[in-house]
């Protein structure tokens, strides 16, 4: 045993030691500093031992300390598996929600005064449909667009949950149509019925000379909605005041006119985000050529930016009809069949085209292109023969397009007797059963493209409960006359995409086909 005890005689020998360390409020030291010429002497070994001791005793501290934490970390220790409590809620479906786009607008009135000011050209014919049979109808009330002719809004379809069975999917759909002849203003125009959303590229229309389009923003919500515009053209993008901070008011609409930010140009694509409430986005197009009217269209949202992208149908009505319009009207840059496609990001895109049509027999055009990062380019396509094509473009950026034709006929005497033109949205990816309700008025057609590897199976069954099969090879399309105005179910085994073509008499129109709008899905809840 070591003794730690010094005798008197060692503790004699080492230097004056301070009783203590006294510290005053402001914690410093006021003990008696060490003399500076203290004389240092040698400790003596038994001295030496005793702090030898005390280190010896700590490092074996530090030992038994370590080898205790290294043990622990190799004993096994019981294992226990603990599920968190939770419990599977199912909500109670909301409403379904639609909003259509309303009547064609016009700048200026009747007399053609008043040209900064957007009047209701007629009114729209609106038919829908919701599996509960029942459907709200509702316009919006506050608007830029003063009533021409007749007092007419956007409409506002509303479907709730089934009484008898509340936790069913509630299915709603509709869409609209107006035929117009008002000076100018000569076609036919149809959209679907859309749901609100933050995010909106708009492809189509033109502000050059005879063109006019305006953007029209539609709030059903009951919160106001922040909105900025991207505008891009065949430069770039356009800088322009008065893009941002757009406030659409609840139930309310705003109509700006495309040439106020962006006069000139020939190949516009606006990006339309929101804030706050959602929107529907459209543009609507109107076309004077001369003194002669080139139609009027309505343009839905295309598909957000992808490297896949799908027009189910490019519709060409009659060649020979659209050769006799070239050959007498003035500016008919746009009467030929043209692609419009802008690559939204910062690096360059090369893509592929190819134009199926639904004819059999008829060989497909494909071709490659590279384009710009950040301008929009329209691939003119000549002389594209009379018939239907389905567009599928591949690119190794992501891209947004549509396509965009003209319709003609050509009378007993050779002349051209009526004109209007078309955009083809890209269509979005048909996952499930989809409800969808084709415009009244003109002859219509429903296209449905496989653009997968593998065959799919089709359903198409009218609301009358009459229903027609097809199998749709990889890579092609069926094209099915339906009657106007009518509701149709589209159950498949894959993913499709579709779209509603209309044409007769030389008017034509076009709009895609969205998925069903979610309800609401069943959530875990963790307390």
């Amino acid at each position: 045993m070591i003794d730690n005890e010094l005798t008197p005689d060692e503790a004699a020998a080492l230097p004056d030691q301070p009783t203590g360390e006294e510290f005053d409020d402001d914690h410093e030291l006021t003990g008696a500093p060490e003399p500076e010429s203290s004389t240092k002497r040698p400790v003596s070994a038994k001295a030496a031992a005793a702090v030898g001791a005390r280190v010896i005793v700590g490092v074996l501290g530090i030992a038994v300390a370590a080898a205790a934490v290294l043990g622990s970390s190799f004993v096994d220790l019981p294992s226990y598996t603990a599920t968190p409590p939770s419990e599977l809620v199912v909500p109670v479906p909301t409403a379904q929600q639609l909003t259509c786009p309303g009547p064609l607008l016009r700048l200026s009135d009747d007399s053609g005064a008043e040209a900064s000011t957007v009047f209701t050209l007629g009114q729209a014919l609106t038919r829908f449909s919701s599996s509960t049979g029942s459907v709200e109808q509702s316009g919006i009330t506050a608007s830029d667009a003063e009533a021409g002719e007749a007092v007419a809004e956007p409409l506002v379809l509303s479907a709730a949950p089934d009484s008898q069975s509340p936790d069913s999917l509630v299915r709603l759909s509709g869409a609209q149509s107006q035929y117009v002849k008002i000076g100018d203003y000569v076609g036919f125009a149809a959209a679907g019925c859309r749901a609100v959303g933050g995010d909106s590229w708009l492809v189509g229309g033109s502000t050059t000379t005879g063109r006019t389009t305006l953007i029209s923003l539609i709030n059903p919500t009951e919160v106001a909605s922040t909105v900025t515009l991207d505008i891009f053209d065949e430069r770039g993008i356009v800088s322009a005041a008065g893009t941002t901070g757009i406030v659409v008011p609840p139930n309310g609409q705003r109509v700006l006119s495309l040439a106020g930010f962006a006069p000139g140009i020939s190949s516009p694509v606006v990006h339309v985000t929101s804030t706050g409430g959602q929107i529907t986005a459209e543009l609507q197009q109107s076309i004077v050529r001369g003194l002669d009217a080139g139609g009027v269209e309505i343009v839905g949202a295309s598909q957000p930016s992808s490297r896949s992208v799908v027009i189910p149908a490019m519709v060409v009505t009659s060649l020979k009809a659209i050769q006799a319009l070239r050959g007498t009207a003035t500016e008919t840059d746009d009467v030929i069949a043209a692609i419009r496609v802008l690559v939204p990001g910062e690096t360059p895109a090369s893509i592929t085209t190819t134009l199926t049509p639904t004819d059999p027999e008829r060989d497909p055009i494909e071709f490659t292109l590279d384009l710009s990062a950040g301008v929009v380019t329209d691939i003119p396509i000549e002389e594209l023969a009379t018939g239907t094509y389905t567009v599928q473009i591949e690119s190794d950026e992501p891209i947004v397009a549509a396509a965009r034709t003209t319709s003609a006929v050509i009378s007993a005497s050779d002349k051209v007797s009526a004109t209007d033109f078309a955009w083809f949205t890209s269509s979005p990816a048909l996952s499930g059963d989809t409800q969808f309700t084709v415009a009244p008025g003109l002859d219509a057609t429903v296209n449905v493209t496989n653009a997968g590897e593998t065959a799919v199976e089709v359903a198409l069954t009218a609301d009358a409960g009459f229903s027609e099969e097809y199998t749709i090879e990889p890579g092609t399309s069926v094209s099915v006359p339906v009657s106007s105005g009518r509701t149709f179910t589209l159950t498949q085994s894959g993913p499709v995409y579709a779209s509603v073509t209309q044409a007769e008499n030389g008017f034509i129109a076009a709009y895609s086909i969205d998925p069903q709008t979610p309800g609401s899905s069943p959530l875990t809840v963790f307390p």
